[in-house]
């Protein structure tokens, strides 16, 4: 009996472990998947005429 809660002991923690690694992935691709999209708008509004840069219009 004492083995099996021991496991489920490890268990627990290395679950914890893997939740909170999901976490902060799901964070980091959400970071990068927005920057990202900053960067593609910037180019597509450049190649369009510079809609979210005024400076190039005038």
């Amino acid at each position: 009996m004492k083995k099996i809660s021991k496991h489920h002991d490890v268990q627990r923690k290395y679950r914890g472990k893997i939740q909170n690694k999901q976490v902060s992935s799901i964070y980091a691709r959400g970071w990068f998947l927005f920057i990202l999209f900053a960067v593609l708008l910037v180019i597509v509004s450049y190649f369009l005429g510079g809609t979210f840069m005024p400076y190039r219009t005038m």
